[in-house]
C-alpha cells in the first residue's frame, strides 16, 4: 500500500488469498502490475460489503492490465472504470445509432487522463485505444446512464454505463481541469500519443488502415469499408442489407423499362435516390470510424490471450 497525494493506493500483489474481509477479496481480483486508488474504485466497500459490480470493474481492469501494462506511466495510478458504449453525439442522427455493435469499450479514469480501450463483447482488449489527457477536459455533463465528456474538438457521448458508477465517474471528472484539448489515439503497438491519424507510427513504424480507403469502400458498396477496418459481423450485416435493396432495385426497374422503356426508370428513381444516400451515408459513417482510432495492418491490442493478437507476440519478442 502506496501514499499518493495523501490517498491509499493499491499496487496489488501478485498473489493475496481470496475470502475473508471484502477489501482482501477485492485485491485478489486485482491485476498485479496496476497501481489502484481503491476507495475511488469500490467506495462500496467503505459501508462492509462487495457489490456484483465491484467485481466485475476489478475483472475488466484485469482484461484490460496488457494494454494498461504498456499505455500507463510507472507512477500513473488507476482511480475508476467501467464500461459501455462510445458515441460521437451525431451519429444517432444517422444509421450510426447501430454502432454500439462495434464500438464497446472500457473506460479507464487515471490521474493523469481518461484513457477509452475498444473491446469485444466478453471485455478483451480488440482493435485500438484513445486517451483525453485532464488538462484537455473542458467539461463534462451526464444523465442517467450518458456520460459527455467535452474536449476542444468534439463531444464524446459514452451510455450504457451502470447508473450508479456513471454519478461516480461524473463526479470524478468534475474535479479534474476543464482547458481546450482534443482526444489522442495511441499506437495499438507502443502506445505513443498522437493528435492526428497517420499511415505509420513515427516511434515504431506500424503500418495503419487508412480511413481515406475505408471511405472509398464504403462509397462503392456499404459495409466494404468495415470489413477492412475489421468489424466483420457488423460489415456481413451492412452488405447483405444493402445487396437486398440493390435487388429490389434491379427488379423495379428491369421490367419497367421493358414495359414503358426509359419513362419506366423514373419509377426506379426513388428508391436510386435511396440508394444514394446510403452508400454516401455509410461512406461518412465508415470514415469517421476509422478516426476514432488507429486500425492496425497486422494485428490487435494485446491480451491475456497471447493467440488473440498477434500484435501482442511481435511487441514482445521485440522486447525480449
Amino acid at each position: 500500500m502506496l501514499n499518493e497525494g495523501g490517498r491509499d493506493v493499491l499496487r496489488c500483489p501478485a498473489l493475496m488469498p481470496s475470502g475473508g474481509q471484502p477489501e482482501e477479496e477485492l485485491k485478489a481480483l486485482l491485476p498485479a502490475s496496476i497501481a489502484v486508488r481503491f476507495e475511488e474504485m469500490f467506495p462500496s466497500v467503505r459501508n462492509g460489503r462487495i457489490k456484483r459490480r465491484d467485481r466485475k470493474r476489478a475483472e475488466m481492469l484485469r482484461k484490460a492490465e496488457p494494454v494498461l501494462q504498456r499505455a500507463l506511466n510507472p507512477l500513473e495510478v488507476v482511480r475508476f472504470t467501467t464500461n459501455g458504449v462510445r458515441q460521437l453525439t451525431w451519429w444517432f442522427l444517422t444509421a450510426g445509432s447501430m454502432n454500439p455493435f462495434a464500438n464497446r469499450t472500457t473506460l479507464v479514469l487515471t490521474d493523469r487522463r481518461v484513457l477509452l480501450i475498444h473491446t469485444d463483447s466478453k471485455q478483451r482488449p480488440r482493435m485500438f485505444a484513445n486517451q483525453l489527457p485532464l488538462e484537455r477536459i473542458r467539461a463534462t455533463a451526464g444523465r442517467n446512464s450518458y456520460i459527455f465528456i467535452r474536449s476542444g474538438r468534439e463531444q464524446l457521448m459514452f451510455h450504457g454505463v451502470k447508473r450508479s458508477e456513471a454519478r461516480q465517474l461524473r463526479g470524478l471528472l468534475d474535479s479534474t481541469a476543464t482547458k481546450n484539448g482534443g482526444w489522442q489515439n495511441l499506437c495499438p503497438r507502443c502506445f505513443t500519443a498522437t493528435d492526428g491519424v497517420p499511415l505509420a507510427c513515427e516511434k515504431c513504424g506500424e503500418e495503419f488502415k487508412s480511413p481515406r480507403t475505408a471511405t472509398l469502400r464504403s462509397l462503392m458498396f456499404p459495409g466494404l469499408g468495415d470489413f477492412y477496418l475489421g468489424y466483420r459481423k457488423y460489415a456481413t450485416l451492412e452488405i447483405i442489407g444493402a445487396a437486398l435493396l440493390w435487388a429490389l432495385f434491379l427488379s423495379t426497374l428491369v421490367p419497367a423499362i421493358m414495359t414503358k422503356g426509359l419513362e419506366g426508370a423514373l419509377v426506379a428513381g426513388p428508391l436510386l435516390a435511396l440508394l444514394a444516400f446510403i452508400h454516401i451515408g455509410d461512406a461518412l459513417l465508415t470514415r469517421a470510424k476509422a478516426k476514432t482510432g488507429l486500425h492496425s495492418k497486422d494485428g490487435n491490442l494485446p491480451t491475456a490471450e497471447k493467440g488473440d493478437s498477434p500484435l501482442f507476440e511481435r511487441v514482445n519478442s521485440a522486447d525480449g
